[in-house]
């Protein structure tokens, strides 16, 4: 009688570890999805802030599934980081009314604004040096006037068929 209750006991004891061990394993391994739908496990590689029209964006590599205008700031192939010589970074986002219409103001910035990028834990503020609109033919021209520059893009908000171009120079 003794020895059955000691086994069952043990039975018992092991149940309850395998439950609680299987229940962690499976709670663990189950992706999670956060609001914009950002896999949250993906740390962005950089990071656009611009005050004066208060964006704060992150930046994901060219490759991952979260680099496009559907759901963030996307970074253009082409794009060359600062920390290399003769940088230019190009980066498009939506205008409009939807929830990520993240370049909705980029209109607002104008010749001396600010726009500071941060990469590889170092801030880059570059100086917003022209503002043109361009037809939409899925290319940018870009006079390569400085050795480090910065692009954005989005449609323009005043005629369907242009896109805004916001070029600006990094800060010496």
């Amino acid at each position: 009688m003794l020895k059955r209750l000691f086994l069952t006991s043990i039975i018992i004891l092991i149940s309850i570890f395998v439950m609680d061990t299987s229940n962690i394993s499976s709670s663990i391994s189950t992706p999670s999805i956060i609001k914009n739908g950002s896999i949250p496990n993906e740390l962005p590689i950089a990071t656009l802030s611009i005050d004066k029209i208060n964006i704060n964006k992150p930046i994901y590599k060219l490759d991952s599934s979260n680099n496009t205008v559907e759901k963030n700031v996307e970074l253009l192939h082409g794009s060359i980081f600062p920390d290399k010589s003769n940088s230019i970074i190009f980066l498009a986002a939506h205008s409009g009314n939807s929830n990520v219409s993240y370049f909705n103001d980029l209109d607002k910035l104008n010749k001396g604004d600010e726009i500071n990028f941060y990469y590889k834990n170092k801030k880059y503020v570059y100086i917003v040096d022209n503002k043109f609109l361009e037809d939409k033919d899925g290319d940018i021209e870009i006079n390569k006037s400085s050795n480090n520059q910065l692009v954005l893009t989005t449609c323009s908000r005043a005629d369907s068929k242009k896109q805004l171009i916001i070029n600006s120079n990094l800060k010496r």
